[in-house]
């Protein structure tokens, strides 16, 4: 919620005190999208979709810049020669994806005709990987080392040749109510991202500065996915 602070004091009056409060539990992304839309939450950051745009005030401002849309492919580590052969969606469609039960991405597989394994836990996935429930997970570029200095001990490795990328911009996400202060947060960020403050807040976070490194030295077959329309 950096960004946020950041944006709200590009656009404070002069004697205007600014206070950002967490929620006290943590919460996941589709509570917290509930807790948003009953008025308990301000506001929350997430992946757009066209209906998450048509039920919250939306600022379309995108905070990740696109390194959350590159996702490269956890596998187990001995079946990189599984991986070898896949170079089109057609072979990938071949195999079985592990995803989220409510993850915005998991209706992008779906959509794309990817086999789908679902959990409505994050962690016991790998696990699962591990004991071939499913042959591969996708995970953003910002994510995916964290993910190995975590779990490649369950025999997990990250593929060698292929990248998945599909639009999926973050965005902070308010009540319909709240469509002053929406505004408001997207003049915020703009100003932050002319006057350079909001490249040194992003690229001060290693796995983001990674992640865009990263992203500009792709060097992988990167099999394109459509999003729904609706």
């Amino acid at each position: 919620m950096q960004a946020l602070q950041l944006a709200l004091h590009k656009t404070a009056l002069a004697d205007e005190h600014i206070q950002i409060t967490h929620h006290e539990k943590s919460v996941a992304r589709e509570r917290a999208r509930l807790l948003v839309q009953n008025g308990t939450l301000d506001v929350v950051w997430s992946s757009s979709s066209p209906e998450r745009e048509a039920e919250f005030a939306t600022v379309q401002f995108n905070l990740l810049r696109g390194i959350n849309e590159y996702r490269l492919l956890v596998i187990r580590a001995d079946e990189q020669a599984r991986f070898d052969n896949i170079k089109t969606l057609s072979d990938l469609q071949q195999l079985k994806i592990g995803t989220g039960t409510h993850w915005s991405d998991t209706e992008i597989y779906r959509f794309n005709g990817l086999p789908l394994v679902k959990s409505y836990s994050y962690e016991p996935m790998f696990r699962m990987l591990k004991l071939k429930r499913f042959d591969y997970m996708a995970r953003s570029l910002q994510e995916v080392q964290d993910d190995m200095e975590r779990y490649e001990k369950l025999g997990l490795a990250i593929e060698k040749n292929l990248a998945i990328h599909y639009p999926q911009p973050i965005y902070f996400f308010l009540n319909k109510n709240n469509a002053e202060l929406a505004e408001r947060i997207k003049q915020g960020l703009e100003i932050a991202q002319q006057d350079g403050s909001l490249d040194a807040l992003f690229f001060d976070i290693p796995n983001f500065s990674q992640a865009w490194e990263m992203m500009q030295a792709l060097d992988r077959n990167v099999i394109e996915l459509q999003i729904p329309n609706n």
